[in-house]
């Protein structure tokens, strides 16, 4: 990535970036602020936009800006040599993992070269991505994956079907169907295909043997992401998963945090699932100790959704909460950190899914566990056999938020693997 600058040695250092909708006029300047070497991000961030013009060659924004910059001590600057984006913010002013409407421009171009980006190359014919997908194997099929993404036009149908037949019969699933059942899963969920969304819900509402046979933890694993990456609009049918009592609790939990991932994501609006998530602690969920209460508290805390903390310390005190899978006192936690903070850390940790061979690199089958991979207590449900063919990560036993991390980084759970 190219940039203009004296040196990368001299903090506190600061960043200026230009945002545009097009390549050749920026209505936005982002100037952060470095303070040490080893950071990642900057500390402080401030802001400046027009309607008029170029934003660079507006004198009074300058002169702002380096007023701002003599405040801060700064003793060097970095800068692109380019506009290196649209100047609205993702999961803010649009939905993640989408194209912002307002800036067509930037539709498929690379914001920091300002090429197109590759298309998919398709190494195999939409029938032998089907057949591949549905085989037994112990390496991830990155080719089949990235020829699934050039025929998405002509294998959208058949993974739809796929996802039908596995959900309305599943006892007579074949082990082949199976294993295309979860990669269709995955491949919906990057496409953003909302004729999903009910088969999914269906799914998430198996009995848990009938789920498990399917697909193994993927439902604990990467449920959430995957019912909010197909969400089309309406949020009744995640709700009416969440209140089922027939179903199983993990699965409502995974509603639950999908409307979390929905509302950090700028797919539903923030106040509405407040709102609701407010209601079922009130008098929404039943009051039973059940998982359901833990994923409200977990995602409750993840998303500053502080007008909920009241009725969930009242939950704890009724004993709903278990306190393994979030202490009470993280909620205090979230109230005195800075407001935002968790929200970015969630947007970042658990952003739509983009890469198929990535996002199920965590099957057991391949070798290799994720590094930093939500595991929340979503993940304790897995007492049940494996699938027949997925053989996909089993979940170790329960961790809590504030015992160590089992991976061995020495901070506690919450903080790293679950975080």
């Amino acid at each position: 990535m190219p940039f203009s600058k004296a040196s990368r040695t001299k903090y506190p250092l600061a960043t200026i970036s230009a945002y545009g909708p097009d390549d050749t006029r920026a209505t936005k300047l982002v100037v952060g602020i470095l303070r040490r070497a080893e950071q990642k991000y900057p500390t402080e961030m401030r802001s400046w936009s027009t309607d008029i013009g170029d934003v660079r060659h507006d004198p009074m924004i300058a002169a702002e800006v380096a007023d701002w910059l003599r405040s801060q001590g700064i003793r060097d600057t970095l800068s692109y040599d380019r506009i290196i984006g649209c100047p609205h913010e993702e999961g803010i002013d649009y939905p993640m993992g989408r194209a912002c409407a307002a800036c067509p421009f930037w539709a498929g171009i690379d914001r920091f070269t300002h090429e197109p980006m590759a298309a998919p190359v398709a190494k195999m014919s939409a029938g032998e991505v089907l057949i591949e997908l549905g085989r037994d194997r112990n390496t991830p099929p990155v080719d089949a994956l990235e020829s699934a993404d050039a025929h998405r036009g002509v294998l959208v149908e058949p993974f739809l079907q796929v996802l039908e037949r596995c959900v309305m019969d599943p006892e007579t699933a074949s082990d082949e169907n199976a294993q295309l059942f979860c990669y269709a899963l995955y491949l919906v969920a990057k496409w953003r295909e909302t004729r999903a969304y009910s088969l999914v819900v269906r799914w998430l509402s198996l009995p848990d043997a009938e789920s498990t046979r399917l697909s193994g933890d993927v439902l604990t694993q990467d449920g959430a992401r995957i019912l909010a990456a197909v969400f089309d609009r309406d949020l009744a049918p995640i709700k009416r998963l969440v209140l089922d009592r027939d179903a199983d609790e993990f699965s409502r939990g995974v509603g639950v945090a999908a409307l979390a991932l929905l509302s950090v994501w700028g797919e539903a609006p923030r106040d509405t699932v407040l709102d609701y998530f407010a209601w079922l602690a009130r008098e929404g969920l039943e009051r039973e100790p059940s998982y359901v209460w833990s994923a409200l508290a977990t995602e409750s805390a993840d998303i500053e959704a502080l007008a909920v903390f009241p009725e969930l310390r009242r939950a704890y005190d009724e004993g709903l909460i278990d306190p393994q899978t979030i202490g009470r006192s993280e909620l205090d936690e979230v109230e005195a950190s800075p407001r935002g903070d968790l929200l970015e850390r969630m947007k970042d940790r658990y952003p739509p899914i983009d890469d198929v061979a990535d996002a199920t690199s965590w099957w057991a089958r391949f070798g290799r566990r994720p590094s930093n991979r939500r595991v929340k207590e979503l993940a304790v449900a897995s007492e049940f056999e494996p699938a027949r063919l997925m053989e996909p990560h089993r979940a170790p036993p329960k961790v809590g938020r504030n015992e160590p991390c089992p991976c061995g980084s020495g901070k506690k759970f919450k903080k790293c693997c679950g975080g």
